[in-house]
């Protein structure tokens, strides 16, 4: 069904497709990674066939990887077993996401979190605003500026800070330097961002759009 490689490991799932009226009820079995030599056992886990792998440098380089296993269960009462081997591709799980933020001083802080199997860098952050979540919404500020960050984080699971400055410019629109002087039952945050996947061999850079909103009090 899916081959998932994230920062907490590869996570590999199986199904059983049962046609006709023989039915195959599995309990268990084993699955091994031709590419990586890498060997699990199955579990079921709501419903679905589960094999967890621990994340070895070499699935960074994988866009396929063949699979091959025994899956062992009853049908119709009986003991049985079905052999498969299939080539599924690999689908890399990054993860940068904003878990909140505060602004306060015409500062803003923004808690980042970051879930990846590769480095990261976090290069900058273009047209950024802030406004109430209500309609029509209203600015506390709107930057369709550049801020540089140019942050480096290591692969794994990490929270980041951010603290960006909101100066009026040319570029800036600033109509009020905290949440208090403009209340709102909740509050959105406007972030796309610039980050770069440092792959072996190469860097992939994508411009990611994140929205957050945050309401009074948590």
């Amino acid at each position: 069904m899916s081959l998932n490689v994230t920062s907490n490991g590869v996570i590999i799932r199986l199904a059983v497709v049962n046609n006709g009226n023989l039915t195959f009820r599995p309990s268990g079995g084993w699955v091994e990674v031709v590419e990586t030599g890498q060997y699990g056992n199955i579990t079921l886990m709501n419903g679905s066939l589960v094999v967890e792998l621990p994340l070895t440098p070499q699935w960074v380089g994988l866009s396929n990887a063949g699979i091959k296993g025994l899956v062992r269960g009853y049908l119709n009462g009986n003991p049985a077993y079905i052999a498969f081997f299939d080539v599924a591709p690999v689908h890399v799980v990054n993860r940068v996401y904003i878990i909140g933020f505060n602004y306060s001083n015409c500062v803003i802080t923004i808690e980042l979190g970051i879930n990846t199997v590769v480095p990261v860098i976090i290069n900058s952050v273009t047209n950024m605003s802030l406004f109430t979540h209500t309609n029509p919404g209203y600015y506390l500020f709107n930057d369709i500026g550049s801020t540089i960050i140019n942050t480096y984080v290591t692969a794994g699971d990490h929270i980041i800070n951010l603290t960006i400055p909101i100066k009026p410019s040319s570029n800036t629109y600033v109509y009020a330097c905290s949440l208090n002087e403009m209340l709102s039952s909740g509050y959105v945050l406007y972030m796309p961002m610039k980050i770069t996947y440092i792959y072996p061999g190469k860097n992939v850079t994508i411009n990611q759009l994140m929205v957050k909103v945050i309401q009074p009090g948590g």
